[in-house]
């Protein structure tokens, strides 16, 4: 497990009680590094006007372009 959500103690206990497998919770430099990846590589999509939220993932009523970009 990664992410933010990995911080998330009532999401992971949850998650634990759900499943019959070892949830493996790597150390803090991994599990930020990911999180740091993923919203560079979310920033990039929404720079180039790229789809970059999915609603299959977020529950949203379509797939979109999220975020904000300011410029100087």
């Amino acid at each position: 497990m990664t992410g933010g959500g990995t911080y998330n103690t009532t999401l992971i206990d949850s998650i634990k009680r759900k499943i019959k497998h070892e949830l493996v919770v790597p150390e803090k430099k991994l599990i930020d590094f990911k999180e740091a990846i993923i919203f560079a590589y979310m920033g990039l999509l929404k720079s180039e006007e790229k789809i970059n939220c999915l609603k299959s993932v977020t529950g949203a009523i379509k797939d979109h372009s999220s975020g904000k970009i300011f410029k100087n």
